[in-house]
């Protein structure tokens, strides 16, 4: 039958002769023990009487690391005995999680850095609910990418993208990004893909996730350009656009583009960002130093908007 390793520890000596070291021995060994700090104010040195006998290996290294932060010499032998409980040698103890202070059990803080354990208890499970919240809320996210590039897939089946549908967009295509249609405009090309509008306006390249479309608005035929159709969108929040920013942009389509205008409003309106936090859909939008950000009504996480990936990304979860 299989023996666990067992361990004995030996007393040396101490670091530091004189009484503050016998004080800090004799301390940690009331914590290991739970006997009176008097017991120990003389250490007693014996290479046959170990001070704690068959100790399996985490025990051992935990007393091990007490002692020596304690300014003790130690030597720790295999022993030639079964590993037991150490509950005959050692008294409850609670191990700090923040310094690793071994302490007897029951206390409230640590008497080390001052931890409350009830408070950090608390902050753990929160903050275990807090990830447990994320990944739901990633998983929801990957699995609504995942529909949308399926989508756009079913779209090339029937309507098989151009060669060359990519030219003169200079916005580089983001890994796991399908784009699926293109229109021409007079003010340059505009690239639809599974995540967002990749477009060029007056000699800018924007990047334009669908979820940031707050509005799509069509005209008729102008009056010195009718083989144009005006196509207006309207954002949540302003984008940036050349030195400043645009809470709408306006391209005028060429004749063949404007066939697909049920396509684009189709798209535009489909979805919502999701909350990092909550999963909820219902984030207020705002453009705070230069950059698109927004706040979920439910949770008051805030997120920060990549409009590459199209992604909202927490910046704090409550």
């Amino acid at each position: 039958m299989y023996e666990m390793v067992s361990f004995d520890i030996m007393l040396l000596g101490l670091t530091k002769p004189g009484e503050p070291a016998r004080a800090r021995y004799a301390n940690a060994m009331a914590r290991l023990t739970g006997k009176p700090q008097r017991d120990y104010r003389e250490p007693r040195l014996s290479f046959d009487e170990p001070l704690f006998t068959a100790l399996d290996q985490g025990t051992a290294q935990m007393v091990a690391r007490t002692l020596g932060e304690a300014g003790a010499l130690l030597e720790v032998r295999r022993s030639t005995a079964v590993a037991r409980g150490a509950g005959d040698q050692l008294a409850p103890i609670d191990t700090c999680p923040s310094c690793g202070f071994v302490q007897p059990a029951g206390g409230n803080e640590c008497g080390r850095c001052g931890l409350i354990f009830s408070k950090f208890e608390r902050e753990q499970v929160q903050q275990m609910q807090q990830d447990r919240g994320l990944e739901d809320a990633l998983t929801k996210a990957i699995k609504a990418r995942d529909e949308w590039y399926q989508r756009a897939h079913h779209y090339l089946e029937t309507h098989p993208l151009a060669a060359g549908a990519t030219a003169g967009v200079t916005e580089p295509i983001a890994t796991g990004e399908l784009p699926f249609l293109r229109l021409n405009s007079e003010e340059g090309p505009i690239l639809m893909t599974s995540r967002r509008i990749v477009a060029n306006h007056k000699d800018q390249s924007l990047s334009i996730p669908y979820e940031m479309i707050e509005d799509v608005n069509f005209g008729g035929g102008l009056v010195t350009k009718k083989s144009k159709t005006r196509m207006q969108l309207v954002f949540r929040a302003p984008l940036p656009a050349g030195e400043g920013s645009s809470k709408s942009l306006t391209w005028l389509l060429d004749k063949e583009s404007s066939f697909f205008k049920d396509v684009v409003m189709d798209w535009a309106f489909a979805r919502n960002f999701m909350c990092g936090a909550c999963g909820a859909r219902d984030l207020d939008f705002r453009l705070d130093a230069g950059g698109n950000h927004c706040r979920c009504m439910h949770c008051a996480t805030d997120h920060k908007i990549d409009l590459r990936e199209a992604l909202a990304i927490p910046t704090n979860v409550q």
